[in-house]
């Protein structure tokens, strides 16, 4: 071979050995995954190492949850806090998941645009200190307390020793276990740490100052920020209730009873109670209470309910039997007993000065029974049978209930006997007491028919004498009750307890069971007699597989797949036609709950029913997965075009309709059309889901499918309410005043506050994007306060300086009113401000006052009386009604001119609001026109008999500054 061909032969070896090495390293780092270093503290709910090595807690969760959108995967390093903001802030870990954000931290550190949860401080004591109890800062003052060092928890607790009015000495450790061995060796008397840790082996004296709990990283690394924040926001999109689910799951521990947080003085009673509280039981009433023919004692459901607060609280009960007829409030002043069980709590007892009652721990249902097959909705004035309570405390009887003769009776089998004998078209029976006496072949005939007449709470009843230490241990111990604990008592007694039938009673009730029980066992001999042993014991094995599968993946109620079964036979079904275009729809059934409201659980459970076999008629079986995915929520698969949808959507929307209920509600519908079968069923469903949120209660639409812009449009939403907190601090809310004018001097009478948002970026958003996203979220209360407090502030900047006072209107949302502090906050911030209330005036709109009308009148009354003037927003907006007019506490009717620009096919629009002036001008109501835009509808309105007027006609709503001059240049024309 030649040196040429040598030299050749050498450069081609040397290329392909290059090419060798450096093609496989490209690849890995193409597709390799990159591994994150995470700083924790070992904690048995966040981030704990189980003895196999499997890291499990909230924080793992949260971090595989982020890890399917970037890959990542996660070493965990188990170092105190201190080493971990050290090590962070060095780059030798990549993140921290459960800090705050701090000035001081922010130096240093970069944290998440979404806090992925929110952390308490708690203060811990031992379990056998006797010194310190809850709440008990006097007794805390000069103790010495274990902090964490840089936690943010001791910022929180610098603040409630001032609040509180007490001081501590303060020692620093480096991680959470020296706390605790700190605590243990009595070398501190507390310690300091976050809710997110628990310690069931200490006291709690005090909880305080929740906070966000953020994701935080080392300062300017963008690679893993970047990718934690995309994460988090496709998760805020896609899954927006996951901190809920995560804090239900590994905080929210229904199956363990709570601590009840007792007091000084209510241990120091709890050690001091000699002789066991004396509490009588009224009545014998299966499965609610009773006496054991066995063991001669009481049980049933409120005596395991009283055993289990007896238990919590530390106190011994001596539980005795009362007769049916006991009346409740003689035996509880009686002087014989601390407390009377198993009262129905009624306002005729709260309203007693002699008693008073504990706290709920039982809700009881009272339902309609009636014969079998009885259509009770066409009786005009039926006979009723119902229990005696009812005629002795009236304020039990149902507001709005059907009209009805009713016969009194004492006892369950009394009310169902006049059934039973034709004294009665029907009962009124607790539904506990019912499902037992129904059981007897007596009542067989007799059947609950799902139709709740009420609901009652059980409590107990008590005099003025008991030690208000007990009753506050009581009420504390019944606040404790677990919601498992609770649900397994009720179980018990309501399923396992059976009614006893003698030996005939069983034979002749299940006879038709018998003699099928008896074929069956003939027809089995049969078989097993004439069939292989060893092949039949294989099929039924085989069989009991399948039938378990089928049971496991099937809904009980409909019938249908549950969600875990569609997930299967989903998967399966995609593979099978991996090559026809496959859509999901998403069907959610609106105001569902209305139909258990009006007419009871059982008959909420045949409507799903009956939307089941709906779905499986109109869509089919073939090419279809139909499944119950939870609640009243429904998903299909299915291969059917979006046309073909529609129709059957159409056809399923009128047999609901001619459902024998009569229902109002509504469906919405979503649909996914999948072309990424690369994500998960259960991302598919979420996105068909987003996109039948986006037309709820848009009864105008039935059907959404799905894009990008349902996505984008929740990421916005969530945008406006995470960045409310710094524009509220910041000030970027502005209000914005529009001039009310007397139309017949053109003068300036007053305004109207209205609020705007100036954003830093997007500059000043229009109040279409952002008021409903926080009325939707219950968030625009605090902007309406700051929106107030900013009116308050214009009124005194012009009593300041001289300029005249005009009265301003404020609107209030209907969510404030839900505040019990409303009336007291408003009055604080004019008093601050040293403003008259006759310059302050409220707008509360008119569909408002047709939501939750009691609860309204009531608080807008107080707001009158206290010295506000009412106005009645956007009258003419809604459905206006003379009751309304009527019944409304107001002041000044704010008629909505957009009431003329409406549909008027019938042109009778303007004599409508000539008619509503004349009416409120009789009834001694201030009539204001909003929206008045033209000369003519001026001179309409004048004519009518309406003298004030706002809108566009007169000004634009205006910064404070230009409504300033405004009223400075008015000032000197009336000189």
């Amino acid at each position: 071979m030649s040196g040429k061909k040598k030299n050749i032969m050498m450069i081609v070896l040397l290329f392909a050995l290059l090419l060798g090495l450096t093609v496989p390293a490209w690849a890995q780092s193409k597709t390799g995954t990159k591994t994150i270093r995470v700083a924790y503290r070992e904690d048995a709910d966040f981030i704990n190492k189980s003895g196999s090595g499997v890291y499990k807690g909230y924080g793992v969760e949260y971090l595989n949850k982020i890890s399917q959108y970037t890959g990542w995967k996660y070493e965990y390093i188990n170092e105190s806090w201190e080493d971990q903001l050290e090590d962070l802030k060095c780059g030798k870990v990549d993140l921290i998941c459960n800090a705050q954000k701090t000035e001081d931290r922010e130096k240093d550190y970069d944290f998440s645009c979404i806090p992925i949860g929110t952390e308490q401080a708690v203060l811990y004591t031992s379990e056998d200190n006797e010194d310190i109890y809850f709440q008990d800062y006097e007794h805390m003052n000069g103790k010495k307390v274990g902090l964490l060092r840089d936690s943010y928890q001791n910022e929180e607790f610098e603040q409630r020793q001032s609040e509180k009015n007490f001081r501590c000495l303060e020692k620093y450790y480096e991680s959470e276990q020296e706390q605790i061995e700190a605590l243990e060796q009595k070398k501190v008397d507390m310690i300091l740490m976050g809710s997110i840790s628990k310690h069931d082996s200490l006291k709690i004296v005090d909880k305080f100052g929740a906070a966000p709990m953020y994701i935080m990283t080392t300062k300017g690394n963008t690679e893993v920020m970047d990718g934690v924040n995309n994460a988090l926001e496709q998760l805020e999109s896609e899954v927006p209730d996951l901190r809920e689910q995560l804090t239900e799951q590994y905080f929210m521990d229904r199956n363990r009873n709570s601590k009840p947080l007792f007091t000084r003085e209510e241990t120091e009673y709890i050690k001091n109670v000699r002789a066991p509280i004396k509490i009588g039981c009224i009545g014998d009433q299966p499965p609610l209470v009773y006496t054991d023919k066995e063991t001669g004692k009481l049980d049933g459901i409120y005596i395991a309910l009283l055993e289990k607060f007896s238990e919590i609280s530390g106190i011994s009960f001596e539980l005795k039997s009362l007769s049916s007829d006991t009346d409740p409030i003689e035996a509880a002043q009686s002087g014989n007993y601390d407390f009377i069980a198993g009262i129905t709590g009624c306002q005729e007892m709260i309203d007693d000065p002699e008693v008073h009652l504990t706290g709920s721990f039982f809700t009881r249902e009272f339902q309609i029974v009636a014969e079998r097959g009885a259509d009770i909705n066409t009786l005009e004035m039926p006979i009723v049978s119902i229990n005696s309570i009812f005629k002795k405390y009236k304020s039990l009887r149902p507001e709005g209930g059907f009209s009805h003769k009713a016969i009194y009776c004492d006892s369950p089998q009394a009310i169902l006997d006049a059934v039973v004998n034709k004294k009665a078209d029907m009962a009124v029976v607790d539904s506990y007491a019912a499902s037992y006496y129904l059981q007897d072949e007596k009542y067989h005939n007799l059947a609950l028919s799902g139709i709740v007449y009420t609901k009652a709470e059980t409590c107990m009843i008590y005099a003025d004498n008991v030690d208000p230490n007990l009753v506050s241990v009581i009420n504390k111990s019944i606040g404790s009750l677990s919601s498992q604990d609770e649900e397994n008592i009720i179980r018990q007694y309501s399923i396992n307890l059976m009614k006893t039938f003698s030996i005939w009673e069983l034979l002749w009730k299940y006879k038709y069971q018998m003699i099928c029980i008896l074929i069956f066992l003939v027809a089995l001999t049969v078989i097993v007699i004439a069939n292989n042993r060893h092949r039949t014991q294989m099929q039924v094995e085989a069989a009991a597989q399948e039938a378990y599968r089928s049971r496991m993946e099937t809904d009980e109620l409909t019938g249908l797949l549950n969600k875990e079964g569609f997930y299967r036979r989903g998967s399966e079904f995609l593979e099978e036609h991996s090559e026809a275009d496959a859509r999901i729809l998403y069907i959610n059934i609106e105001n569902f709950k209305l139909v258990n409201d009006l007419f009871g659980e059982d008959a909420g459970d045949e409507f799903l029913k009956f939307i089941g076999r709906e779905l499986e008629k109109n869509f089919g079986r073939i090419d279809i997965i139909s499944c119950r995915y939870e609640a009243d929520h429904f998903v299909i698969l299915t291969l059917e075009s979006e046309g073909r949808i529609q129709a059957q959507m159409n056809r399923l929307c009128d047999r609901i309709r001619d459902y024998y209920l009569k229902t109002t509600v509504e469906i919405s519908a979503g649909i996914y059309e999948i072309r990424d079968r690369s994500k998960s069923l259960r991302i598919m469903c979420d996105r068909a889901h987003l996109a039948a949120e986006s037309i709820k209660k848009n009864h105008m639409a039935q059907i959404a499918v799905y894009d990008d812009t349902h996505r984008k449009k929740l990421i916005q939403e969530q945008m406006i309410i995470n960045e409310l907190g710094d524009a509220l601090k910041e000030k970027q809310f502005k209000a914005f005043f529009q001039p009310k004018y007397d139309m017949r001097t053109d003068r300036i009478i007053g305004a109207e506050a209205l609020v705007r948002w100036e954003h830093p970026e997007k500059g000043l958003l229009s109040p279409g994007i952002f008021i409903p996203v926080l009325e939707k979220n219950g968030y625009i209360a605090k902007v309406d306060l700051y929106i107030y407090e900013e009116t308050c502030i214009f009124l005194k900047k012009c009593m300041d300086e001289g300029i005249p006072l005009y009265p301003v209107s404020v609107n209030l949302s209907r969510v404030g009113f839900y505040n019990p502090k409303l009336f007291q906050t408003l009055c604080e911030i004019a008093e601050r401000y040293h403003i008259p209330k006759k310059y302050l005036e409220l707008e509360i709109t008119e569909t408002a006052y047709a939501t939750d009308s009691e609860m309204i009148f009531s608080v807008v009354e107080k707001l009158r009386q206290g010295g506000f003037r009412v106005l009645m927003d956007d009258f003419g907006s809604g459905y206006s009604s003379l009751n309304m007019l009527k019944e409304a506490p107001i002041d000044e009717i704010k008629l909505d001119m957009r009431f003329l620009s409406a549909a008027d096919p019938y042109e009778r629009a303007e004599e409508i609001l000539h008619m509503i002036i004349t009416m409120g001008n009789h009834m001694k109501l201030s009539i204001i026109a909003e929206g008045v835009e033209t000369e003519h509808q001026k001179a309409m309105l004048q004519g009518f008999g309406c003298n004030k007027a706002q809108g566009y006609f007169y000004a634009r709503p205006m910064r404070e500054e230009e409504y300033t001059e405004l009223l400075r240049k008015e000032t000197k024309e009336n000189l």
